[in-house]
């Protein structure tokens, strides 16, 4: 789960755009009529994103569309009565949150808004592997040293591995931190 307090320490009148700008992806994901378009003007708040808003396709999983259908329906309500957007609201900061999760993944970054108060970023890396030899090895990370302040957030999936085959999601030679 991903940075609901970070998103209880915007501003006020900060929230009614975050909700619009979340809201507008989470029905442009839905409906694919809209493309891979995107239009962060909407969202005087948000953080210059690192790229494109891209979907990643392979990150529209069943589950994960399922998650997304059930909350546009949860947050409808929020749509059409704006007056209910509130940063006290326990309930849609958590919706909202999950729904930015979501959202990173089949987007594949980061979605911060101004003045919120998120960890750093750090390091991404996501590895599909169908399928790891005897003897193989599937690593996604190695490094010699890493500072205090690094951070990294690892996603693998493999399907096979074999007798004597390795996948290791992260290693480091020396002091961590």
């Amino acid at each position: 789960m991903g940075d609901q307090l970070s998103l209880a320490t915007v501003t006020t009148s900060a929230m009614p755009q975050i909700f619009t700008f979340l809201f507008g992806r989470l029905g442009a994901v839905l409906d694919r009529r809209s493309g891979n378009d995107t239009d962060t003007s909407t969202c005087p708040v948000l953080v210059e994103p690192e790229a494109p808003l891209l979907i990643h396709n392979e990150e529209m999983t069943e589950g994960r569309i399922r998650r997304l259908e059930a909350v546009a329906r949860e947050l409808a309500v929020y749509r059409r009565n704006p007056a209910l957007i509130r940063v006290d609201d326990e309930h849609l900061l958590q919706s909202m949150s999950e729904l930015r999760d979501d959202l990173e993944a089949i987007y594949g970054q980061r979605l911060s808004f101004t003045g919120e108060r998120r960890s750093a970023p750090g390091v991404r890396v996501r590895q599909s592997v169908d399928e790891v030899e005897a003897d193989g090895v599937a690593r996604a990370v190695r490094v010699g040293r890493m500072t205090a302040e690094a951070s990294a957030d690892i996603e693998q999936r493999t399907k096979i591995v074999r007798q004597g085959g390795e996948v290791t999601a992260l290693e480091i030679d020396g002091t961590l931190g």
